[in-house]
């Protein structure tokens, strides 16, 4: 089996388990917010807020365990690829207790809300589960495990429904958190045994040093990243009440369902990036694997938007009727995610040719940019919708500053002009489209007008989809490892028969 093939095998698998992930996430996502109302999705939103910021005691070393376990691999140095992970292990214990005591401090001493309070709490022994966890997916993707990873991934959600869901029913926020943290640890629990992991407590500072020397910058450009994204929340939180912070939370479900299609990629070819990198290291070398990814999401991105929007609206107004002045939100945010979603591959690039450290001026630079949009959109009485317009073009500048910088490493100036006028040409195609199928077709029936707007839609991308097609042969691909790999489990199972 060619490269190609076995990345593909992987990618059809993993985006397999993780569509029906997404699938359980989103109803999940739906059925909280209906059980904790808008004020509740508010604190929650919160809440992430301060998980997302804790988690950064792990000073960036898993993103140095995930570029080092495949090279390591490469060279056949699997003992010491063990000591890494033992090292890291350790390390994020020690962290995670750490962080967890300046939660419980900040909960106790600088928080007022009572309910902010407890929550705070459980956010603090949360953070210690969820680096463990993370650590198992960090292991079973460098790897190349991917199997077990889709299985734990799909794992992890079934989880989050059986606790988080009667946890938010008959407790509130905090029984959603308290819910989540018992699905964190039995799915840490449930990795480890399927990858047959055993972890041994390691110290070895040189180890960790140089694991966190290697993902510091990457830290520092996360942290900038995760503000990026949520300097749109705080704002609302603080300028405009955890209510409207409810509304606007539908738009922030929606925009994580975008950003599932550019991770499937990432996720598999990752590992093979870092080896045929490590082997040679000429970025030439990588270049396919970079462009190829971008390109796909740019043609197949703005599907899974149109998807995403003629889904959530019925949903919605069925299920959620309060959160109906989100849907405009969703609408502005989607659109504008896209372009978060054609940068996916920018910082990979970097990352592998020791590139990270000029990301954190250019995270930097779009905080800025953010949060002065935001702020004269809602200070000129915009309110939420102004908040969602000034993130969405802070996404599209993200994408034109990031990628050009990466870019510029792998393709000449020509050629990166020309993939930009590519990517917006497509991307208009499919605007237009969207909002003229959106406000034309109206039914008696919000089901009926939902599946008409989607075959609408779906006749509208069949171009598209077909010019793909003749350029990658990615639906052929993809067929032709599905079949292999029915063929392969039929062979399985006739083998196990006799």
């Amino acid at each position: 089996m060619t490269q190609k093939h076995g990345i593909i095998m992987d990618t059809i698998f993993y985006s397999g388990a993780s569509c029906i992930a997404i699938i359980i996430g989103f109803l999940v996502s739906i059925s909280s917010k209906r059980f904790l109302g808008v004020s509740g999705a508010g604190y929650w939103a919160l809440l992430t807020v301060v998980q997302t910021y804790a988690l950064y005691v792990g000073l960036g070393i898993k993103k140095g365990l995930v570029r080092e376990i495949p090279q390591l691999m490469g060279a056949g140095e699997i003992k010491k690829a063990k000591e890494l992970e033992d090292a890291t292990f350790s390390y994020l214990i020690i962290a995670s207790l750490a962080g967890a005591a300046v939660i419980w401090f900040i909960s106790f001493f600088l928080v007022a809300d009572p309910l902010l309070k407890k929550g705070m709490k459980i956010i603090a022994v949360l953070i210690l589960a969820t680096h463990l966890y993370n650590l198992m997916l960090v292991i079973l993707r460098a790897r190349k495990h991917i199997s077990i990873l889709s299985k734990v991934v799909v794992l992890n959600t079934l989880f989050i429904a059986l606790f988080a869901l009667p946890g938010a029913y008959f407790f509130g926020v905090n029984g959603f958190a308290t819910g989540t943290l018992v699905a964190t640890c039995i799915s840490f629990y449930s990795a480890k045994r399927l990858a047959n992991t055993r972890f041994s407590f390691y110290l070895d500072w040189g180890k960790t040093w140089h694991l966190i020397k290697i993902g510091l910058a990457m830290l520092l450009a996360g942290i900038l990243f995760r503000t990026f994204l949520n300097i749109d929340k705080i704002m609302i939180g603080n300028m405009l009440g955890i209510e409207r912070l409810g509304l606007y939370t539908i738009g922030i479900m929606a925009v994580q369902q975008v950003s599932s299609l550019p991770r499937f990629f990432n996720i598999v070819i990752f590992p093979h990036i870092q080896e045929k990198y490590g082997a040679t290291k000429d970025v030439t070398e990588i270049k396919s694997m970079i462009i190829k990814p971008t390109y796909l999401i740019s043609r197949l991105g703005p599907v899974l938007l149109g998807l995403i929007i003629f889904l959530v609206q019925p949903i919605v107004l069925y299920v959620l009727p309060q959160f109906q002045e989100g849907l405009g939100i969703m609408k502005i945010l989607v659109f504008g995610y896209f372009f978060m979603a054609v940068n996916e591959m920018s910082s990979t690039l970097l990352f592998t040719i020791d590139k990270q450290r000029m990301l954190i001026p250019l995270y930097g630079v779009m905080v800025a940019a953010c949060i002065g949009l935001n702020y004269l959109l809602i200070t000129l009485g915009f309110g939420i919708t102004g908040v969602a317009l000034g993130t969405s073009i802070s996404y599209f500048l993200f994408f034109l500053v990031v990628f050009t910088y990466a870019a510029c490493h792998i393709m000449r100036w020509i050629s990166i002009v020309k993939f930009y006028c590519e990517i917006m040409v497509f991307f208009l195609y499919f605007l237009i489209n969207i909002l003229w199928i959106d406000a034309v077709v109206n039914m008696s029936s919000l089901a009926l007008t939902s599946f008409l707007k989607i075959v609408c839609f779906f006749l509208i991308s069949i171009p598209v989809l077909i010019s793909v097609q003749r350029r990658e042969r990615i639906f052929s691909l993809v067929f032709e490892a599905a079949k292999s790999k029915i063929l392969s489990f039929r062979l399985g199972e006739e083998i196990v028969a006799k």
